[in-house]
């Protein structure tokens, strides 16, 4: 009776721990194309229609650790929407409201 509920046991956990990352992995995606539309110096609220729903919560520890400029707080982007590859992380700094520096973390190097 106990071998058939462990295989549905795991399954119940897996299955929605597998679908909320593949969530978090693709509504977290910044297009190359909406990237290089953003510019420095300009606030979040201007900036908000180029933005995905949300930053993408997981970055890589060596990305975490990239120096950025004082008093800023940065938040990750995926650069694509690849679920099972590496993609190169975009990084956006705000100061307060103001996007101070963005840039590109190569997957490669992580």
């Amino acid at each position: 009776m106990a071998a058939p509920a462990a295989p549905l046991a795991a399954a119940a956990v897996f299955v929605p721990a597998a679908l909320y990352l593949a969530w978090q992995l693709t509504t977290s995606v910044q297009p190359p194309s909406r990237f290089g539309e953003l510019e420095t110096g300009r606030s979040r609220a201007e900036l908000a229609r180029l933005l995905p729903p949300r930053p993408y919560p997981h970055p890589p520890d060596r990305a975490r650790a990239a120096p950025r400029p004082p008093g800023s707080a940065c938040e990750f982007y995926r650069s694509a929407g690849d679920l099972l590859g590496q993609v190169d992380p975009y990084r956006l700094c705000w100061a307060g409201d103001t996007l101070v520096a963005k840039d590109t973390v190569p997957a490669s190097r992580m």
